[in-house]
């Protein structure tokens, strides 16, 4: 009859926790994850709530959101860098906050104020760049 004793399973208990220790102690050590980073990395695209230029005084006041008029736009981020035919403003350098993801800020518009923002990567500011205005809207049909 094998028995075993309260200090048999104590022992072995203390050495199943000392095997876990060097996992628990990486688990915390590594960085939460850039979802922003990754997104961007994936799709080329990052959807961002507010765009403010880097040297800010007061956060608040100065930063981009949906619903930002036209004018204020240009008082806040300054001349943009590029401007497309359907009225896209392209701003270049932009980061995202916490993220290692930097490219150029889209800032689109509808009825005169800000209707949606992105940050896309070079690739997808060169396609936005050399697309012609009217294939934008227009519906592809493929045939074969």
């Amino acid at each position: 009859m094998n028995v075993v004793t309260i200090a048999s399973l104590r022992a072995a208990a203390c050495g199943a926790a000392l095997l876990l220790i060097p996992a628990i102690a990486s688990a915390r050590g590594t960085a939460p994850a850039d979802s922003a980073a990754h997104l961007f990395a994936t799709t080329g695209i990052v959807p961002v709530v507010a765009a403010k230029p880097y040297r800010a005084l007061s956060p608040a006041a100065s930063s981009v959101q949906i619903g930002t008029w036209q004018t204020n736009v240009s008082l806040r981020l300054g001349r943009p860098s590029a401007v497309l035919d359907d009225g896209t403003w392209l701003y270049r350098n932009f980061t995202v906050d916490g993220s290692v993801a930097r490219g150029t800020l889209v800032v689109q518009f509808a009825h005169g104020d800000v209707s949606q923002l992105s940050l896309v990567s070079p690739a997808v500011e060169a396609a936005m760049l050399t697309t012609p205005a009217g294939a934008k809207g227009r519906t592809q049909v493929a045939s074969k």
